[in-house]
């Protein structure tokens, strides 16, 4: 079967055109909205009109209408009602958080910039916006926000702007300030903290809890928040929609090593009258927590606890932070410790501990008073035990003018008995006070050097009127147990040097100086050094300080009397001089005689011992003199008896000689003997004679007899014997 074209042409264009009209109507009643967008209704026939100043209608009265359609296909009353817009869904990213301002809704309360969520989240996070004008929900701002996601939100109701979330880096504390709330209490600077507000993210809850506008007392450590600030509207637009908080960053205090951290509460209660620090408060975990301190009664003002070396999130609206070093007592020292905080001490323990001190005092006077008798002449100690038992006047007025601090026992506020020995504290400053006291030899000088504890040398006058400059070194200590005692009693090392030691030394010098001559003072140094050691020993006692010893180093006497001196020494020395000189010649004279005794000293002993033998001997020879002559005498006694004996007897042989040979034969024997006796020689050994002539004296005869005589009387035999035997 063949169709013309034309003929079905009327047929399609009308079947086309039917097809637009059904399309268009169902278009009209039939609404697809989109998974990410919502369509927005609004009736326009056959409706009651709106209440004054309503947006959207809740009960359909002509207007836009609250209900909106969600994702899907939906039946609308078509002509009645007309969806007059398609919008995307609210997304709030996974770092944002939305921001809702209602449009319509309750009148805000007087002097609120933001309203509270009364509807108690029946409008399911703004999703139903029925719910929420029937439940009361309030105009405005609110104070409820929109977490990450995709929120179906009305937007004739609802003005959605993004804001960033808090974060609060590491090291650093956020501090909120508060637009809207109750008024701060009065004398308060900073708003009571209210519980469960979950770090501020549930701004609800702090409203209806009663949160108070301005500083919040709260803190934001390191995190991520989702609190309500400022914030930009979707649109792109530019102008910033303000939040109920504003948070600002601080650094975190952060106590470094060898550091405390003195803490001081700038809100809390008042402090008691009296005290110098508050009282501790538990709980508030090293000023972390202000709502337990503040909770806890905590005072402001100086704080008892301290913080020791770490990183802390604290509130510097809350609390100031005074970073000071660790107290170090070095080896050689101690510390004395002034409490401020503790139990007033009463009359009876002022008086305990008073008695205390004056019994320590009389006893190291005693103790002083005998060592000076020791030292010093009698005048001296006598005028020195006077001062120390009986004191000196301008002491004791001093004493009488003055307030001297109490040393106290441990747990009473005031100078503390017991001493800090070598190391390292963390203590508070605030509350107790450490005076380092050093207890090695301290040395303060007088004199033109520069050292430390320098003063200028004394000038004093001599009581011959001369002007003489002192060097002078002064060495002492001051005991730990005594160091408490002269904390109270003058303060500290720097207040004993300048406002006693120096002062009390230099009157000392002057006074013994115009008491003696120039020359005699320089003469007697050692005298009058140990006289000013005594009287600075005695006075420095009072104010609980040892004194090891006062040394004058350097007596500068004026320049005309050194010279005259100078001259009446050199004419001294000249005049010793001379004196050596013929002490040494007379020496040397000495010398020589002695060496020159030295030298002859063995010619001497040989003499001196020549004579003691001489002597001997004379005595030796006296005493053999005596012997022979005894001997003689008796020998020649014994010999004169045998000669006369002898004599006898020859005198009988001679004669009987005699009548024998004759006198003259006698004679001639005699003379033999003699000549025989004495080696006489008489006749030659040999003879020659010249003939018999018997007339010649008898020649060979009277050889014969000779020789006959010889052997009688053994005489040695002549040479002419020998050659003839």
């Amino acid at each position: 079967m063949n169709f013309d074209i034309f003929t079905l042409l009327p047929v399609l264009v009308i079947g086309f055109v039917l097809l637009i009209v059904l399309l268009i109507i169902l278009n009209r009643i039939l609404v697809n909205v989109g998974a990410r967008e919502i369509a927005i209704k609004e009736r326009r026939y056959f409706g009651s009109k709106m209440p004054p100043g309503r947006v959207v209608a809740t009960e359909g009265e002509v207007g836009i209408q609250a209900d909106v359609l969600k994702p899907g296909l939906h039946l609308i009353r078509f002509p009645f009602e007309k969806v007059v817009r398609k919008v995307p869904l609210i997304e709030i990213g996974a770092d944002e958080l939305g921001i809702v301002e209602a449009i319509d809704g309750e009148p805000m309360a007087p002097g609120r910039i933001f309203a509270p969520d009364r509807a108690q989240n029946a409008h399911n996070n703004f999703q139903d916006p029925i719910a929420f004008i029937k439940q009361g929900g309030v105009k405005g701002i609110q104070l409820r926000t929109l977490p990450p996601g995709l929120w179906p939100i009305h937007p004739y109701l609802f003005r959605v702007s993004v804001a960033k979330t808090t974060v609060i880096p590491q090291g650093k504390v956020g501090i909120i300030m508060a637009a809207d709330g109750a008024p701060l209490d009065a004398g308060r600077l900073l708003a009571k903290a209210i519980a469960g507000h979950l770090s501020f993210q549930n701004a609800e809850l702090f409203s209806s809890s009663g949160g108070q506008r301005g500083p919040q007392v709260d803190i934001l450590t390191p995190g991520t928040y989702r609190i309500l600030t400022q914030s930009v509207p979707l649109e792109g637009g530019t102008d910033v929609k303000p939040g109920l908080f504003t948070i600002r960053l601080y650094d975190a205090t952060v106590i470094n090593e060898n550091q405390i951290g003195l803490v001081e509460a700038l809100d809390g209660s008042p402090l008691n009258p009296g005290d110098y620090v508050a009282e501790s408060v538990a709980g508030h975990d090293n000023f972390q927590d202000g709502h337990e301190f503040i909770d806890g009664k905590g005072q402001r003002g100086p704080q008892k606890d301290i913080l020791l070396p770490g990183t802390y999130y604290i509130n510097p609206l809350l609390f100031k932070v005074i970073l000071e070093s660790a107290k170090e007592v070095k080896p050689g020292e101690v510390a004395v410790i002034v409490s401020n905080t503790g139990k007033d001490p009463s009359d009876d323990i002022r008086r305990q501990m008073a008695a205390k001190v004056r019994e320590r005092m009389e006893r190291e006077e005693k103790e002083q008073a005998a060592q000076s008798a020791v030292h010093l002449d009698k005048a001296d100690a006598e005028e020195i035990k006077s001062e120390l038992l009986n004191g000196d006047p301008a002491d004791r007025r001093l004493d009488e003018g003055a307030h001297e601090a109490y040393v106290v026992p441990e747990g009473y506020r005031g100078i503390q008995e017991t001493v800090v020995g070598p190391g390292r504290y963390y203590v508070n400053t605030l509350a107790i006070t450490p005076i380092i006291i050093p207890t090695t030899n301290q040395t303060v000088e007088w004199t033109s050097g520069e050292v430390v504890n320098t003063f200028n040398p004394f000038e004093v006058i001599s009581k011959d009127g001369f002007t003489m400059q002192l060097e002078v070194r002064v060495v002492f200590r001051v005991k730990p147990e005594d160091a408490p005692f002269m904390v109270a009693k003058i303060g500290g090392i720097e207040r004993l040097i300048q406002n006693v030691m120096h002062p009390l030394i230099d009157s000392i010098f002057r006074n013994q100086a115009s008491e003696s001559s120039a020359m005699a003072y320089l003469q007697n140094r050692h005298e009058e050094q140990e006289r000013a050691e005594a009287r600075v020993r005695a006075h420095l006692l009072k104010y609980h300080v040892d004194v090891v010893n006062v040394l004058i180093c350097h007596i500068h006497l004026p320049e005309e009397l050194m010279k005259t001196q100078t001259e009446k020494i050199l004419a001294e020395q000249r005049q010793s001089m001379y004196n050596a000189q013929r002490e040494a010649e007379d020496k040397r004279i000495q010398l020589e005689r002695t060496k020159s005794q030295a030298d002859n000293q063995k010619d001497l002993m040989q003499a001196t011992v020549g004579v003691e033998i001489s002597g001997k001997r004379a005595e030796q020879r006296r005493a053999e003199g005596e012997g022979e002559a005894h001997y003689i005498l008796q020998t020649g006694k014994a010999e004169a008896e045998k000669v006369r004996l002898m004599g006898e007897a020859q005198g009988v042989a001679y004669r009987e000689q005699v009548n024998a040979l004759g006198a003259q034969g006698v004679a001639l024997v005699e003379v033999l003997k003699v000549i025989g006796e004495k080696g006489v020689r008489i006749t030659p050994d040999i003879m020659a004679s010249g003939g018999g002539n018997e007339g010649s004296g008898g020649g060979i005869g009277t050889l014969l007899l000779l020789n006959l005589f010889r052997n009688q009387m053994n005489l040695p035999a002549t040479n002419g014997e020998k050659a003839e035997r």
